[in-house]
């Protein structure tokens, strides 16, 4: 390993006498530094030595239950992943999954009560930790618990993938394993009631001590003479200190082990039904070059009717092959650009207060934003249109969009009107009118007529010149574009759009709205696209040249699957709108040229007849409509000869050196400060595949960048 330090997580022991259980052996989680206690190479050691003197206290008969918890508000939050990115030596995984895995074994043999209180998050090796215990409680409050690392590229490793499927109904495992991850989703304490991953929500680990107490029936050993064994197959100590033999100890306890479950058994059942659901979609994945999600069916699937021994070995073997592949590469180093990027909980230097905010247009777009600015900013918000109509319904709108989220309290902060007087006083006013220079310039200059000189004027185009926006007006410092993505709530990236005149206090108040309303931030100077439309755009005409030339229009979309995309080409475009990608596209031709850009008479022609490229109502990939290619061939009738379309790896190999050379040309142009912002936009704000690693790293891969 390179470049990595553990911070050590402590694992203190201390025996705490109890009412009615006696005395209990008390291993509580403590972070050794500023991040949350995590689980690194020497952090493993010290609580297999914790549970070493737990085992041996209780084998002695001086303490009566043993408890696992954390601190504040975190119970464990995983593996350490810097060691994972860091590049670890595969032995040292192996060494660490060994000694989890007998942890979990030699913690069902013992004859006392073990509880695991999860006061706070508990992540991946986290949660796999609490499964070691026999009772599991947590605090009413807690959030983040779930299984992350099939979004890393890895699995559960530590008998997660294992014993999670035997322990709880098995959809709601997969749904815990291999669903919430790809959704970048976990359980809070409710959740995680509901669906038995704990047995009682309690407020601390006292009251967790006193509902072991008051339930014997769900405490104790999980053998019925597990008490003599423990006492007579060695001292508890030595037992407890060699978990790193799982082999050994899954053979001696496996009568008193949780059963896997047998394959005539209705848990079988129920789990080949679970697997069944996901085998295609893992399959798509494994395509795409992210092997967990299958792994991780495989290894559930040989559950039925195996030893608790030979499913651990394979969990061991898996994660180990897993963590050394280019997918958990690529997706430790994406989610390592997800932490330095996320919202910081300090307040941006050098932003100036905002009391009042207006919204200039009340269509769905402005009303959605308006919505996500009640509820970030908590100040009043007053959307203004033109027509009353209008007016009222996004008002409408926009209150929905917060009583349907449960907040209620931001949506009375919400009010319309036709008057441009009401924005008066507003020390923020963001427009969202239709994509059209002048009118965008005319709604500027009416405001600049009603603001302070020195309240923030927003535009939230996706492609215009936020320069030439404010060209005409008296005070260009104070505009800001602040380009949010479509559904608002749901996506979570806002491009930062600062010109050559825009003001520092400008520019850090922009950042601060987006900071408070909890989304990325990413930075870009005022270039035509900005960051991700620019790269879609030059992506999408290269599509679309292709049909335009005659290729079939369903191959054409199917060429970029290996990409690994949430959607293809020809549905993102439906889901963009064609009449606005076509102008889009147009606005992209006409400031970078038609070299590399592409304005597509099929595409323009199926915006004017009001069409769609795919078929409604099908599971993704959605087939292409056969009338596509008809307009194609009508649209393009009477052009001069095209050179012969591409498509398969033709076309996906000139999509790649078209995206190589426009995020040269980005980073050559400063249009945004480091490549990694790049990699950050296009993973929030189109889906980039995070197993990729960022497309700069894909590129790099393929040799082409």
């Amino acid at each position: 390993m390179t470049n990595y330090t553990e911070q050590v997580t402590a694992f203190d022991y201390e025996v705490r006498d109890h009412a009615t259980l006696g005395p209990v052996g008390v291993i509580t989680a403590r972070a050794g530094g500023p991040k949350p206690a995590t689980l690194g190479r020497q952090s493993v050691d010290n609580l297999v030595e914790a549970v070493a003197q737990a085992v041996a206290a209780a084998g002695n008969g001086d303490i009566r239950a043993i408890a696992l918890t954390g601190e504040d508000r975190i119970f464990l939050a995983g593996a350490d992943l810097a060691m994972f990115a860091a590049g670890t030596d595969p032995e040292v995984i192996r060494d660490m999954t060994r000694k989890m895995h007998g942890l979990q074994v030699l913690l069902r043999t013992v004859d006392v009560p073990v509880l695991a209180h999860i006061n706070g998050a508990a992540l991946g090796g986290g949660l796999e930790t609490a499964l070691m215990a026999s009772i599991r409680t947590a605090g009413p409050q807690v959030k983040g618990i779930g299984l992350p690392e099939t979004s890393l590229g890895i699995l559960p490793g530590w008998g997660g993938t294992t014993l999670l499927p035997a322990l709880i109904d098995p959809e709601d495992a997969l749904t815990i394993i291999v669903d919430e991850p790809a959704k970048d989703r976990t359980m809070d304490a409710q959740t995680a009631l509901e669906r038995g991953v704990v047995l009682a929500l309690v407020d601390d680990l006292d009251a967790a001590l006193d509902y072991v107490a008051e339930n014997p029936g769900v405490s104790g050993a999980v053998g019925p003479d597990s008490r003599s064994s423990a006492a007579d197959s060695a001292d508890g100590a030595d037992r407890a200190a060699d978990a790193g033999d799982s082999a050994a100890a899954a053979g001696a306890a496996a009568d008193r082990a949780e059963p896997l479950p047998a394959a005539d058994s209705d848990r079988a059942k129920a789990l080949v039904e679970a697997l069944k659901k996901r085998e295609r979609l893992a399959r798509v994945r494994d395509a795409q070059g992210a092997p967990a999600t299958l792994r991780v069916l495989t290894l559930v699937t040989q559950l039925l009717d195996s030893t608790l021994e030979d499913a651990l070995a394979r969990e061991a073997d898996a994660i180990v092959e897993l963590a050394q592949t280019p997918a958990a590469e690529g997706a430790l180093h994406a989610a390592e650009l997800l932490r330095r990027g996320k919202p910081s909980r300090t307040p941006i230097e050098g932003a100036k207060d905002i009391t009042k905010v207006g919204v200039a247009g009340a269509g769905l777009m402005a009303s959605q934003i308006a919505a996500q600015l009640a509820r970030g900013l908590r100040v009043p918000v007053i959307m203004r249109d033109l027509d009353d109509a209008i007016a009222a319904k996004g008002l409408a709108n926009a209150q929905r969009i917060l009583t349907d989220a449960g907040d209620a309290d931001a949506a009375e902060l919400l009010s319309a009107t036709t008057d441009l007087e009401d924005l008066r006083g507003a020390d923020l006013v963001l427009e969202a009118v239709p994509e059209v220079m002048g009118i965008k310039q005319s709604v500027f200059a009416e405001l600049e007529d009603v603001l302070e000189a020195d309240a923030l004027l927003v535009t939230n185009t996706s492609s215009l010149s936020v320069t030439e926006m404010s060209s005409k007006l008296d005070h260009p410092e104070r505009v800001v574009g602040l380009h949010f993505f479509n559904p608002v709530a749901k996506m979570p990236l806002v491009e930062v759009i600062h010109t050559d005149a825009t003001d520092e206090t400008t520019l850090a108040t922009g950042r601060e709205v987006v900071r408070r309303m909890r989304k990325f931030a990413v930075d870009s100077a005022d270039a035509p696209g900005f960051i991700v439309n620019r790269l879609l755009f030059r992506m999408l005409g290269t599509v679309l040249s292709a049909i335009d030339a005659g290729a079939s229009a369903q191959k054409v979309d199917e060429s970029l699957d290996a990409l690994g995309l949430p959607m293809r080409p020809l549905t993102l475009l439906d889901m963009v709108g064609l009449a606005v990608a076509d102008h889009v596209g147009q606005v992209m031709v006409d400031k970078e040229g038609p070299e590399r850009f592409h304005a597509s008479r099929g595409l323009h022609a199926m915006a004017e007849a009001g069409e769609r490229f795919t078929e409604e109502g099908h599971r993704p990939p959605a087939p292409v409509r056969a009338e596509v290619d008809e307009v194609f061939a009508r649209a393009n009738e009477g052009e001069p000869d095209q050179p012969r379309p591409k498509t398969g790896d033709r076309l996906l190999e000139e999509v790649e050196k078209g995206l190589a050379d426009e995020i040269t040309r980005m980073v050559d142009e400063g249009v945004v400060q480091r490549i990694e912002d790049i990699d950050l936009a296009l993973i929030l704000g189109a889906g980039f595949p995070r197993h990729r690693g960022g497309i700069s790293t894909y590129l790099r891969q393929r040799g082409l960048l």
